[in-house]
């Protein structure tokens, strides 16, 4: 459950910091061609690290609410319990955007 939990944290940070990397550089002057680069960069690195990081998370968030099944995992200690409150928002924060996409896409849908 340990490696879970870190390697979802880490592919968070690897999807935020190259999302980061990517659009830093595009301001109003970037041509349509480097544009779509970066558009082709955030679907096939970006989206992948944070969809992974999503798979990872929610369920092992929710799993480690047991006092039971964090103390079979070894899951104590500052640092542990800091980085499954860590996880904990970034998985609301998943749950949070998709519920916000299903309601526009349903909305969108609804208008139509």
């Amino acid at each position: 459950m340990r490696t879970i939990q870190f390697l979802g944290f880490i592919s968070t940070l690897a999807g935020l910091i190259s999302g980061y990397l990517l659009l830093a550089p595009v301001d109003s002057e970037t041509t349509a061609s480097a544009a779509s680069g970066v558009g082709f960069g955030l679907m096939f690195i970006v989206a992948p690290l944070l969809g992974c990081s999503a798979f990872l998370l929610i369920p092992s968030s929710m799993a480690l609410i047991s006092t039971r099944v964090r103390n079979a995992s070894y899951f104590t200690g500052k640092f542990w319990l800091g980085l499954w409150g860590t996880n904990t928002l970034i998985s609301l924060s998943y749950i949070f955007v998709m519920g916000y996409l299903i309601y526009v896409y349903f909305m969108q849908i609804e208008s139509i």
